[in-house]
C-alpha cells in the first residue's frame, strides 16, 4: 500500500538534480532491515537523516490499545529524521521496515559536509518540508471538519491508480486511526451512491471525474 504515503509530497530524490542524489546517498552508511523490522522508535535522540534506497518505511505510532495508527509509507527516493537535524528534536514516529528494506543513514556531519558543497540539497529539503507540512494541515483539518466517509473519498481519489486504489479495510483504517468496520461502513456508503466498488484487494474507482466533484462539492470551506 506504498500509495498512502504523504500523497502530495514528493520524494527528495525527484526533487534533486541527475547525480546529486546519488552523491548524497555515497556519504552515508547503508543498513539492511528484515521485513517488520524497527528502524527507528518515537522519541529517538539520534540525529541524522536517513534515506529509504530500498523497500518501504511504514512511519505511525501504535495506540494504547495496541493499534497502529499510520502517518505514511515511504518508498525509494523519500527520507526522514529531516526534524533531527533543522530543528535537533526527537524522532516522532516509529519506522517500521515493509519487507526487505534498505536505508541510507547520513550523520549531521556527513550531511553538512555535502550540503555546504551542494546548496541545492537544503533548498530541495525545505520545499520537500514546505510539502509534507501543508498535506498534514490540509489531513488535520480534514479530521476536524469532515466526515469519514469524504475524508476516505479523498484518500481513494489520491491513491486510485488505473480505475483501482489498492488497500484493504485494515490498513485504509490504520491511516484514520478508525476500526475495519467504521472504513467499511464509509466504504458501503460511497458505494451506494455509485462511486466505488469494493473488490478483492482493493477498491474499484470506475468514475475518478465523478468521484472528484462528489468531493469538491462537500470540502468547499464556508464563505463569509
Amino acid at each position: 500500500m506504498a500509495e498512502l504515503l504523504l500523497l502530495d509530497a514528493p520524494s527528495l530524490e525527484s526533487l534533486l538534480p541527475p547525480g546529486l542524489f546519488a552523491g548524497l546517498c555515497a556519504v552515508g552508511t547503508s543498513v539492511a532491515y528484515q521485513d517488520k523490522a524497527l528502524i527507528q522508535a518515537r522519541g529517538d535522540a539520534r540525529p541524522g537523516l536517513s534515506i529509504v534506497r530500498g523497500g518501504a518505511v511504514q512511519i505511525g505510532n501504535p495506540g494504547l490499545d495496541g493499534s497502529v495508527v499510520i502517518t505514511s509509507i515511504l518508498g525509494p527516493g523519500h527520507c526522514f529524521g529531516e526534524m533531527t537535524l533543522f530543528g535537533d528534536l526527537p524522532r516522532t514516529h516509529d519506522a517500521i521496515a515493509k519487507g526487505a528494506t534498505t536505508i541510507g543513514h547520513i550523520s549531521p556531519a556527513a550531511y553538512d559536509r555535502f550540503a555546504q558543497a551542494n546548496p541545492a540539497l537544503t533548498q530541495a529539503i525545505l520545499g520537500m518540508m514546505a510539502r509534507r507540512l501543508y498535506a498534514m494541515l490540509e489531513f488535520a483539518d480534514d479530521l476536524r471538519r469532515l466526515p469519514l466517509k469524504v475524508q476516505l473519498a479523498k484518500l481513494l481519489l489520491a491513491m486510485v491508480r488505473e480505475g483501482r486504489a489498492r488497500a484493504t479495510h485494515e490498513e485504509l483504517g490504520a491511516r484514520f486511526g478508525v476500526t475495519r468496520v467504521a472504513i467499511g461502513t464509509a466504504l458501503g456508503a460511497l458505494e451506494r451512491e455509485g462511486l466505488v466498488k469494493r473488490s478483492y484487494g482493493g477498491i474499484d474507482v470506475p468514475d475518478r471525474e465523478r468521484l472528484r466533484a462528489w468531493i469538491e462539492d462537500r470540502t468547499m470551506l464556508a464563505k463569509f
